[in-house]
């Protein structure tokens, strides 16, 4: 029997007994009307100033027989109520991308609840004159929940920092040379969460009072992702590579591959650049300047009789092609960049190339075994004459030179001589020349068996100033 039915029927029934006392008291006297009609009054007063006591006092109690959420407040004060209500904070669930979940409790972010608000509010609502009615009032109630939204940072940062200690960090896209040349390599997302980006979701999420968080959108992502500009613009500038195209001098030309040249190519990624393997690239150039080097090669050379015989291949030899192979690689590394065409570098000039031997059609032959000369412009003999080389000690050495200088007059110096002559036409750096010889008066046959010259092809004073006005420095001069 709830209390205050217990008290109000205890009243009745103290109203009830109390008047039957008196009536046993007066059985015995004479029948009074006037306290009967008294008596008559007095019950219903007494009955509605209980009623009205009630009133009041349900204006701030709950109504008999009231139940919140299935725990009877019947008769209480919403302070009391409150400490009868049980009620148990909610967890927040976090789910993860793989499925699985963690949880923490509204309590370990300062979390608290109070019924005080919602229990006055019902109170207030409550019919007070119908307190005397025997009615079961079922409520259901839900308290005011609040946090500290300070501590859901300290909170996420500890969870998060569990996770991801075995958590896999996402991976930036990237280009990677393959057999075939570069391809960029997709990102990969990873398994890392982010504090920041979870904080926040979950920060949103408590202030509508949502207790589940979905946290797939709150992980660390790829800074760079295959659909990058940065990636895309390399790739297709890597792509547009092709053939490129070495002028080797003489009308000649190479094309390296782009096979070639993909294989040269890097790709940095931390600085998204490309760069060329100068190493490759100097060990190219290195094989193509001992292909198209002709300095001190042996040589084919068709004499004026109409034989071919080998010249060439002496270190002395001056005429010929030698690659500067440092700039030429370092032109070429430059054009693999931009794809333009480039030159390897000669650096031996006063020619012009127009064949693999480098002689052309203007140039001069000699023969140490006929002791003559024959100088050829545009493939015709326009001078020949007798000479003198040298012999024993002091011979003419074959090989394929060039005029490389031209002195009128000059004095030759050797070791014991030093000879005045009126043209001077040096062909090696060691003192080999052509030049005329006053003080002989013959040339030609076995002259050069027992009184040749120190090296030097010897010629006619007439001879030699003819061609001296001729021949250009640079001009190809073949001895054998």
């Amino acid at each position: 029997r709830d209390d205050a039915d217990l008290y109000f029927h205890r009243g009745s029934m103290n109203y009830r007994t109390d008047n039957r006392k008196k009536r046993q008291k007066t059985t015995h006297h004479q029948h009074q009307p006037h306290r009967s009609h008294f008596l008559s009054f007095a019950v219903p007063a007494v009955l509605l100033a209980i009623y009205l006591i009630g009133v009041f006092y349900y204006h701030s109690h709950f109504l008999p027989r009231t139940t919140i959420n299935g725990t009877s407040v019947s008769s209480m004060s919403a302070a009391k109520a409150e400490g009868k209500l049980p009620f148990t904070l909610p967890s927040v669930s976090i789910t993860l991308k793989d499925g699985t979940s963690r949880t923490f409790s509204l309590s370990d972010v300062g979390g608290s609840y109070s019924y005080t608000k919602q229990l006055q509010k019902t109170i207030k609502k409550q019919s007070t004159l119908a307190w005397i009615l025997p009615v079961s009032r079922a409520l259901k109630l839900s308290p005011d929940l609040s946090y500290d939204e300070s501590k859901i940072s300290g909170v996420i940062t500890s969870l998060t920092d569990e996770l991801n200690k075995n958590a896999e960090a996402p991976q930036d896209a990237y280009i990677e040379k393959t057999d075939t040349g570069f391809s960029i390599m997709k990102e990969k997302e990873g398994s890392t969460l982010s504090a920041d980006k979870l904080v926040a979701k979950t920060e949103a999420a408590l202030k509508e009072w949502n207790y589940t968080v979905d946290a797939s959108e709150c992980y660390e992502e790829p800074s760079v992702k295959e659909s990058d500009l940065s990636l895309t613009d390399e790739m297709q500038a890597i792509n547009s590579y092709d053939d490129l195209k070495v002028d080797m001098s003489g009308g000649v030309t190479v094309s390296i591959d782009k096979s070639t040249i993909m294989s040269w190519i890097s790709y940095d990624s931390d600085s998204n650049t490309i760069s060329v393997d100068s190493s490759a690239v100097a060990a190219y150039t290195a094989k193509l300047a001992e292909q198209y080097n002709t300095l001190g090669t042996v040589r084919k050379f068709k004499t004026h009789d109409g034989s071919t015989i080998s010249v060439g291949g002496s270190e002395k030899d001056t005429l010929g092609y030698e690659m500067d192979q440092e700039t030429t690689a370092s032109r070429i590394a430059a054009a693999v960049l931009t794809g333009k065409e480039t030159a390897a570098r000669w650096p031996v000039a006063g020619f012009t190339r127009t064949e693999d031997n480098d002689f052309g059609t203007t140039y001069v032959e000699v023969s140490i075994a006929q002791q003559h000369l024959w100088y050829y412009e545009n493939g015709a003999v326009v001078l020949e004459t007798d000479v003198v080389t040298g012999e024993g000690e002091n011979s003419t050495t074959p090989g394929v030179f060039m005029v490389l200088d031209k002195q009128s007059p000059a004095v030759l110096k050797g070791a014991n001589y030093e000879t005045p002559v009126d043209y001077w036409m040096p062909v090696t750096y060691t003192g080999t020349g052509l030049h005329d010889a006053k003080w002989r008066t013959s040339f030609g046959r076995e002259i050069y068996v027992s009184g040749g010259s120190h090296g030097c092809v010897n010629m006619p004073t007439e001879m030699a100033a003819e061609l001296y006005g001729k021949i250009a420095m640079g001009t190809p001069v073949i001895i054998y």
